[in-house]
Protein backbone atom coordinates (compact mmCIF):
# COMPACT_ATOMS: atom_id res chain seq x y z
CA UNK A 1 0.00 0.00 0.00
CA UNK A 2 1.25 3.39 -0.84
CA UNK A 3 0.48 6.20 2.18
CA UNK A 4 -0.15 9.40 0.53
CA UNK A 5 -2.22 10.51 3.44
CA UNK A 6 -2.50 9.95 6.88
CA UNK A 7 -6.37 10.43 8.66
CA UNK A 8 -6.95 11.71 12.35
CA UNK A 9 -10.24 10.25 14.00
CA UNK A 10 -12.12 10.18 16.92
CA UNK A 11 -13.17 7.11 18.80
CA UNK A 12 -16.83 9.34 19.79
CA UNK A 13 -17.18 7.87 22.84
CA UNK A 14 -19.82 9.95 24.82
CA UNK A 15 -19.39 8.13 28.03
CA UNK A 16 -17.98 10.38 30.76
CA UNK A 17 -18.82 13.29 29.01
CA UNK A 18 -16.40 12.26 26.19
CA UNK A 19 -13.64 11.79 28.50
CA UNK A 20 -13.54 8.19 28.36
CA UNK A 21 -9.74 6.82 27.63
CA UNK A 22 -11.06 4.25 24.91
CA UNK A 23 -8.76 1.94 24.10
CA UNK A 24 -7.93 -0.38 20.50
CA UNK A 25 -9.12 -3.39 22.38
CA UNK A 26 -12.50 -1.60 22.66
CA UNK A 27 -12.68 -0.15 19.41
CA UNK A 28 -11.51 -3.37 18.09
CA UNK A 29 -14.61 -5.19 20.05
CA UNK A 30 -17.03 -2.47 18.37
CA UNK A 31 -15.46 -3.00 14.56
CA UNK A 32 -15.70 -6.65 14.87
CA UNK A 33 -19.51 -6.92 16.28
CA UNK A 34 -20.04 -4.79 12.95
CA UNK A 35 -18.71 -7.79 11.09
CA UNK A 36 -15.12 -6.13 9.99
CA UNK A 37 -12.19 -8.30 10.50
CA UNK A 38 -10.19 -5.90 12.83
CA UNK A 39 -10.15 -2.22 14.19
CA UNK A 40 -10.43 0.19 11.14
CA UNK A 41 -7.89 2.32 12.66
CA UNK A 42 -3.97 1.84 12.33
CA UNK A 43 -3.20 3.41 15.78
CA UNK A 44 -5.07 4.58 18.98
CA UNK A 45 -3.87 7.71 20.78
CA UNK A 46 -5.09 7.21 24.36
CA UNK A 47 -5.96 10.46 26.80
CA UNK A 48 -2.58 9.51 29.02
CA UNK A 49 -0.67 9.77 25.50
CA UNK A 50 0.23 6.00 25.23
CA UNK A 51 -0.49 4.84 21.60
CA UNK A 52 -1.56 1.71 20.62
CA UNK A 53 -1.23 -0.06 17.78
CA UNK A 54 -4.68 -1.05 15.89
CA UNK A 55 -4.35 -2.81 12.23
CA UNK A 56 -1.01 -3.28 11.04
CA UNK A 57 0.33 -0.69 8.65
CA UNK A 58 0.77 -2.66 5.50
CA UNK A 59 -2.93 -3.46 5.66
CA UNK A 60 -5.63 -1.64 4.41
CA UNK A 61 -7.66 0.59 6.68
CA UNK A 62 -11.21 0.99 7.41
CA UNK A 63 -11.60 4.18 8.78
CA UNK A 64 -12.29 6.65 5.70
CA UNK A 65 -14.32 5.57 2.58
CA UNK A 66 -12.00 7.01 -0.81
CA UNK A 67 -9.14 7.05 1.13
CA UNK A 68 -7.92 3.79 2.39
CA UNK A 69 -6.39 2.52 0.02
CA UNK A 70 -3.90 4.76 0.05
CA UNK A 71 -3.80 6.04 3.76
CA UNK A 72 -3.35 5.21 7.29
CA UNK A 73 -6.12 5.83 10.40
CA UNK A 74 -5.31 7.23 13.73
CA UNK A 75 -8.21 7.52 16.45
CA UNK A 76 -8.42 9.68 19.27
CA UNK A 77 -9.49 8.27 22.56
CA UNK A 78 -12.64 10.26 23.74
CA UNK A 79 -14.97 12.32 21.81
CA UNK A 80 -13.47 15.74 19.91
CA UNK A 81 -16.91 17.13 19.56
CA UNK A 82 -17.17 17.40 23.85
CA UNK A 83 -13.71 17.36 24.86
CA UNK A 84 -10.18 18.91 23.07
CA UNK A 85 -7.27 16.39 23.34
CA UNK A 86 -5.44 16.08 26.67
CA UNK A 87 -2.01 17.84 26.47
CA UNK A 88 0.28 14.17 26.69
CA UNK A 89 -2.25 13.11 23.43
CA UNK A 90 -1.33 15.86 21.66
CA UNK A 91 2.19 15.55 22.20
CA UNK A 92 2.06 11.85 21.33
CA UNK A 93 -0.33 12.37 18.38
CA UNK A 94 2.02 15.12 16.86
CA UNK A 95 4.97 12.27 17.63
CA UNK A 96 3.45 9.89 15.75
CA UNK A 97 2.28 12.01 12.89
CA UNK A 98 5.78 13.43 12.63
CA UNK A 99 7.29 9.45 12.44
CA UNK A 100 4.60 8.52 9.84
CA UNK A 101 5.29 11.55 7.24
CA UNK A 102 8.99 10.91 7.75
CA UNK A 103 8.51 7.15 7.25
CA UNK A 104 6.29 7.22 4.60
CA UNK A 105 7.19 10.92 3.08
CA UNK A 106 3.63 12.24 3.75
CA UNK A 107 3.81 16.25 3.66
CA UNK A 108 1.87 17.47 7.17
CA UNK A 109 -0.64 18.79 4.55
CA UNK A 110 -1.95 15.71 3.92
CA UNK A 111 -2.61 15.12 7.52
CA UNK A 112 -6.13 15.53 7.53
CA UNK A 113 -8.93 15.67 10.06
CA UNK A 114 -11.56 12.57 8.61
CA UNK A 115 -14.48 16.04 7.89
CA UNK A 116 -11.50 16.97 5.97
CA UNK A 117 -12.26 14.28 3.11
CA UNK A 118 -14.95 16.99 2.15
CA UNK A 119 -11.84 19.01 0.92
CA UNK A 120 -11.00 16.50 -1.58
CA UNK A 121 -14.03 16.03 -3.00
CA UNK A 122 -14.49 19.80 -3.97
CA UNK A 123 -10.83 19.57 -5.46
CA UNK A 124 -12.24 16.54 -7.57
CA UNK A 125 -9.67 14.30 -5.87
CA UNK A 126 -12.51 12.24 -4.29
CA UNK A 127 -15.74 11.27 -6.23
CA UNK A 128 -18.60 13.18 -4.27
CA UNK A 129 -20.14 10.26 -3.28
CA UNK A 130 -17.20 9.92 -0.49
CA UNK A 131 -18.70 13.42 0.96
CA UNK A 132 -19.02 13.32 4.57
CA UNK A 133 -21.23 14.99 7.30
CA UNK A 134 -18.80 14.00 10.20
CA UNK A 135 -17.20 16.35 12.15
CA UNK A 136 -14.55 13.84 12.82
CA UNK A 137 -11.90 13.95 14.63
CA UNK A 138 -13.98 16.52 16.57
CA UNK A 139 -14.96 20.19 17.11
CA UNK A 140 -12.31 20.66 20.09
CA UNK A 141 -9.24 19.46 17.94
CA UNK A 142 -7.99 21.93 15.33
CA UNK A 143 -6.19 20.29 12.40
CA UNK A 144 -4.59 23.66 11.64
CA UNK A 145 -2.94 23.30 14.76
CA UNK A 146 -2.24 19.37 14.62
CA UNK A 147 -0.52 20.11 10.83
CA UNK A 148 1.48 22.91 12.30
CA UNK A 149 2.56 21.11 14.95
CA UNK A 150 3.66 18.04 13.05
CA UNK A 151 5.23 20.20 10.55
CA UNK A 152 7.48 22.13 13.15
CA UNK A 153 8.08 18.43 14.69
CA UNK A 154 9.54 17.00 11.46
CA UNK A 155 11.92 20.06 11.08
CA UNK A 156 13.22 19.39 14.21
CA UNK A 157 13.84 15.90 13.56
Amino acid sequence: MRVEYIVVHTAADFRDEGRRDTSALEIRAWHTARGWNDIGYHYVVRRDGRVETGRPENQTGAHTRGLNHKSLGVCLSGHGDLQPMTEAQERALVRLLAQLCKKYKVPPERVIGHREVNRLVEAGVLEPIYRTAKTCPGKQISMTLVRVLTSRALKEG
